[in-house]
């Protein structure tokens, strides 16, 4: 936060060279400043010409001060802690990407264990239910033979990639447990 008192007009003053603006608009051009803050620019000089219009307040909330203040509230603050390997596995397909590989992949595909943190990485050409379900078996069966454990719960953002009758009938076929989370939060 910058002290007002111990600013001196020198080389942090600006000059402005226009009609009078109203206050609104000076709040947007420095940077959402307080009302406080522009009222002491204006009474230290500390923006020469600086011409005002209107009241000397906003006159109601700024919609992107009050985005800039939110805050996410915590994720599932009671939530037990995983105490086994795949009992929780997240899986998400990131967005195809500007710059196509070297071996031509525009996706990939990321497989977590959230007791372990183990991931795999897998990059795909195209995106479709079939190869990401074949990818998937190929993590269970490789997990299941290598810990001895059975995957129960699998969470996924609410992409339509997941909501087809591939993935549903190999769902219901295996057992599995699908938690959906909002897209593009990170959780």
């Amino acid at each position: 936060m910058v002290d007002m008192d111990k600013i001196q007009p020198s080389a942090l003053t600006t000059q402005l060279k226009c009609r009078p603006t109203n206050f609104a608009i000076w709040h947007r051009c420095l940077a959402h400043a307080g009302t406080d803050t522009i009222c002491q620019i204006i009474s230290k000089r500390l923006v020469d010409r600086l011409d005002m219009s209107g009241e000397t307040s906003i006159g109601g909330l700024c919609e992107d001060c009050i985005y800039g203040k939110h805050t996410a509230h915590p994720y599932h603050k009671n939530k037990s802690k995983e105490s086994a390997v795949l009992e929780h596995v997240h899986i998400d397909i990131w967005r195809p990407c500007q710059i196509q590989s070297a071996g031509g992949a525009m996706y990939f595909m990321i497989i977590m264990d959230s007791f372990s943190s183990y991931r795999t990485v897998t990059f795909l050409k195209h995106k479709s239910a079939e190869t990401m379900l074949k990818i998937f078996k190929n993590f269970q069966i490789k997990a299941g033979c290598q810990t001895g454990k059975w995957l129960k719960h699998i969470r996924l953002d609410m992409e339509k990639e997941w909501h087809n009758n591939t993935w549903e009938d190999y769902r219901m076929e295996q057992g599995l447990i699908f938690e959906f989370t909002t897209p593009y939060v990170h959780q």
